[in-house]
């Protein structure tokens, strides 16, 4: 195996980069200071095992979320950069069999995931200090997170190799690993008040199945045990056990998929649809409705002398800001928002009998939902503003106008906006709905409506940010999600350490976190105690203003040098 010379080419790759040198220190900044903050001040020794054993959850569960935060940037795009720089072809052409290139591209990128996880051997071994725990369990942990580094990493590997740009292979394996990880779990965890108990043993059965498919899930029944997050269910092994049959099946399935996907002859990208030429006088027999919203090929009016031509230029030649995908994705998040109160009322009904609490608790499901939706699918509408007309070339035209970098930044962040406001909009009738039987919900309402109106140029700045610091759409992509998805979700985390954490400390935390602050302004009953919407708009605001004019210092300085980096 040490023969292969694209697993010594990966491996050498990926650890002479400057993100694998950040991502290393990000992660061992990350565990050494929950250790910190973890270890009891007294340094006395827990014979019961209580207080280490909650140690090691939120490590070895903190260290499973990084694992997945991290493996999307080094093998979601291990294919397609070879597809982008037209070297895959070459690759077939050498005397390396497929099952050759295919063992060398998964070692290669899953290398430096292990590396990580065993940098963390230290911190996870941490706890044995304070007694209760025997090395057999912290070797278990270890075990599951190298396991959990393969089967992530393969996952997005298979993603690589059915797509054609990195930046999309990214941010389809983030979805993917957000379902593996969070949505599987979800009918095992008291928020779905425990799903998984109320059907019969086949319902149990299968469901346990589906909620061992998660890391997560896995992680926390293998250092909690019994918990209100890891259910028990009888005739079945504990959740960490399935875990492990779970994923080297899926992580054996993948491999195959993959290898399948790479024994076939490479097929182009679909080319994109050709314009049409339309006759000056032609009429067609459209409606006007018709015609102004959906047709991508309508003949466009001049640009108004008040208008900003960057503006003006992104919503022409981006596809993600064309009306079609726009009309599209407003349709399917207002049907979403319309089932997902179906869904909470059918669920919250069986629990709850004071009407006040039954509508709070869908309203503040919504406003998590509408929260969610702008942290998943705001990086990928931003992350490629800048760097995208950098790789396209389009950049270096966009030096040669008179346009101020004001110019280019502010129409760049409408851009951005603009798209991500219509989507959380196509989600407002279903807090209309909850307004009509509960009208005095409306100040919750309006207060959500206000955390998710600066979440959205939150994310909007951010993916502006890092799309002008880096050169290429996918990195930029990666470090967006991996920003958003860590103060959105990895913070929340922070619940299963209560016990742990000081009070203070937690809604610190989550003075940072979108969802938990839109659930908190909508009247949720487990964040209102933490007073953590004005601290999120006030360090929502520091941060949208100091990444706008980051980013203005950016572009100018790209407008200015010939800066490829």
């Amino acid at each position: 195996m040490v023969t292969n010379p694209i697993i010594r080419k990966e491996v050498l790759m990926a650890l002479r980069t400057r993100k694998a040198v950040l991502m290393q220190a990000l992660y061992l900044l990350t565990v050494a200071a929950l250790v910190f903050l973890l270890w009891p001040a007294d340094g006395l020794q827990d014979i019961g095992g209580h207080q280490s054993r909650r140690i090691l959850a939120v490590l070895a569960v903190a260290q499973a979320v990084l694992v997945a935060l991290f493996a999307p940037v080094f093998t979601a795009s291990s294919l397609t950069i070879e597809r982008e720089r037209n070297t895959l072809e070459s690759l077939f052409a050498t005397a390396l069999k497929p099952w050759e290139i295919v063992l060398g591209k998964m070692v290669g990128s899953l290398s430096f995931l292990v590396l990580l996880v065993l940098s963390g051997v230290p911190a996870l071994a941490s706890p044995l200090l304070l007694g209760g725990l025997s090395g057999g369990e912290v070797l278990a942990a270890v075990g599951l997170l190298i396991v959990t580094a393969v089967y992530l990493g393969t996952v997005g590997l298979l993603v690589s190799s059915y797509m054609h740009r990195s930046y999309r292979s990214i941010i389809v394996t983030f979805a993917v690993l957000v379902a593996l990880c969070f949505v599987a779990a979800v009918p095992a965890w008291p928020v779905s008040r425990n799903l998984i108990l109320l059907g019969g043993p086949a319902w149990q059965a299968a469901v346990h199945v589906i909620a061992s498919i998660s890391p997560l899930q896995a992680v926390l029944s293998l250092v909690l045990g019994e918990s209100p997050y890891t259910p028990a269910v009888a005739g079945m092994p504990a959740y960490w056990q399935t875990y492990f049959v779970v994923s080297l099946t899926l992580t054996a399935v993948a491999g195959l998929l993959c290898y399948r996907r790479l024994c076939r002859p490479i097929a182009p990208p679909r080319p994109r649809e050709t314009m049409r030429v339309v006759e000056r006088g032609e009429f067609s027999g459209r409606t006007v409705f018709y015609l102004y919203f959906f047709d991508p090929n309508r003949r466009k009016k001049p640009i108004g002398s008040l208008a900003n031509p960057i503006l003006m230029k992104e919503f022409r030649t981006r596809p993600l800001l064309q009306t079609r995908w726009l009309m599209r994705a407003i349709g399917t998040c207002l049907v979403a928002s319309i089932l997902l109160v179906f869904l909470v009322a059918i669920s919250v009904q069986a629990f709850m009998t004071e009407p006040s609490s039954f509508y709070a608790s869908l309203s503040s499901a919504v406003a998590a939902m509408m929260a969610v939706l702008v942290v998943l699918v705001g990086p990928a509408m931003t992350a490629g503003a800048i760097c995208s007309d950098r790789e396209s070339g389009v950049w270096e035209l966009l030096r040669a106008t008179p346009l101020s970098s004001w110019t280019i930044v502010s129409g760049k962040f409408q851009a951005c906006v603009i798209p991500l406001l219509l989507v959380v909009m196509s989600m407002l009738p279903a807090l209309a709905v909850l307004l009509y039987f509960e009208a005095n919900l409306w100040p919750y309402v309006t207060a959500a409506a206000g955390v998710v109106g600066v979440t959205v140029l939150l994310v909007a700045t951010a993916g502006m940010f890092f799309s002008s610091l880096f050169a290429r759409t996918a990195t930029s992509t990666a470090w967006t999600y991996a920003l958003l998805v860590a103060i959105g979700l990895l913070s929340l985390l922070a619940l299963l350490g209560q016990d742990l954490f000081p009070p203070r400390l937690i809604q610190a935390v989550f003075s940072v976190n979108p969802i938990a602050a839109a659930m908190a302004a909508a009247g949720s009953a487990t964040m209102v105690t933490y007073d953590i919407v004005q601290p999120y708009l006030m360090i929502s605001g520091i941060a949208i203003a100091t990444m706008f004019t980051a980013t203005v210092w950016r572009v100018h300085r790209l407008r200015r040098t010939d800066d490829r980096s």
